[in-house]
């Protein structure tokens, strides 16, 4: 099923935004995220909607708003259940607009951000390709600052390398839509990281990579609702619950060091940085999350699934460099086990600010 509501007339700068939109489900959020984006300013705006055969009202619901909501939707109902990643391939192929921003079906355009701001800075900036922006959680008002600067930052492999973890949260990532065409494959799906791959296939093999540092997305709407699932839901915080667990970071290692490869410009040396970003940055950065949480057996129990020679693509590196990750592995491991959790909630925000930079 393929229904766009009524388009709306509209004046002023020539510039369509798509906002796509993979729906499943929970249409009780979907409805709060397009309330809060009619109460955007700037007029070229459509909504894409692809339902991934939700079981819910979605589609009474979406088609009940016919001609009274502010900005034309197409909405799309697929006949089978495609799954994460082939459904949010498949809401940006449905868009018509130039640029795309992508968001999920809780999250939302945060109302005090005008587009057209972004709509200024693409075109003030040759219309660079992909970017990302910041968001911020509807409960507690945090901003996560993935980009430090509202700015044109480059392309080619380091670059993809730099920021490819900007891309694992979905909401807020811009991209050209003509690009994303050019780039769309099923390489991925199933993986839930189908973004990172063309993120970073896009960009180092060549294409414009920008960043917004506005809190352009808002995160989690409606986050008191008690059918909202987090990953604290699923990690174990007792010892008879210990498992290996691995936080899907090999599967973002092979990702990336897919899209690299798929790009003709993997080296030896972008696998150890890699491999480097992970175990320095990432690794440490959820064994004290866990802590935290008091899920100390999640803390564990991810050190034991980060095992160097357990993760796939370690035998692109050297000899030399796969030594260097193992002892990065067992001091950084070791470090954040005992690392005081008080100063990580107060070094936090700075530590996250520097890894991104």
């Amino acid at each position: 099923m393929n229904i766009e509501l009524p388009k709306k007339e509209i004046n002023g700068l020539s510039m369509l935004i798509s906002i796509c939109i993979p729906q499943y489900n929970r249409i009780k959020f979907l409805l709060e995220s397009l309330r809060i984006i009619e109460q955007q300013e700037y007029p070229h705006i459509e909504i894409i909607i692809s339902d991934d055969c939700s079981t819910d009202e979605t589609e009474s619901k979406i088609l009940g708003l016919s001609g009274d909501y502010k900005y034309r939707i197409r909405y799309s109902k697929n006949r089978t259940n495609l799954g994460y990643d082939r459904n949010l391939r498949k809401a940006i192929s449905l868009a018509s607009g130039e640029y795309v921003i992508i968001i999920g079906n809780d999250d939302t355009i945060n109302p005090a951000y005008n587009l057209e701001e972004l709509v200024q800075f693409i075109q003030m900036n040759n219309y660079p390709d992909i970017g990302f922006t910041n968001y911020i959680d509807e409960g507690d008002q945090y901003i996560t600052k993935r980009a430090q600067e509202t700015k044109v930052l480059g392309s080619g492999p380091e670059m993809a390398l730099k920021y490819y973890s900007c891309f694992s949260f979905v909401g807020g990532i811009v991209i050209k839509r003509e690009v994303f065409l050019k780039y769309d494959t099923e390489k991925y799906d199933g993986s839930i990281y189908t973004q990172i791959y063309m993120a970073c296939m896009v960009v180092a093999s060549g294409y414009v990579l920008f960043s917004i540092s506005a809190p352009v997305v808002i995160k989690d709407v409606l986050h008191k609702e008690k059918d909202r699932l987090s990953y604290l839901d699923f990690i174990p915080k007792k010892w008879s619950g210990y498992k290996r667990i691995d936080g899907g970071l090999p599967s973002v290692l092979h990702v990336l060091i897919s899209a690299l490869k798929d790009s003709g410009t993997l080296s030896q040396n972008l696998v150890y940085k890699a491999f480097r970003k992970i175990y320095f940055t990432t690794l440490p950065y959820w064994i004290l999350e866990y802590r935290k949480q008091g899920a100390f057996p999640a803390a564990v129990g991810i050190i034991h699934g980060m095992f160097p020679l357990t993760v796939k693509n370690r035998e692109k590196m050297t000899g030399f460099s796969q030594l260097k990750i193992f002892s990065l592995y067992i001091g950084t491991s070791a470090g954040s086990l005992v690392f005081p959790i008080g100063l990580f909630e107060k070094i936090k925000p700075k530590l996250y600010n520097w890894i991104k930079k």
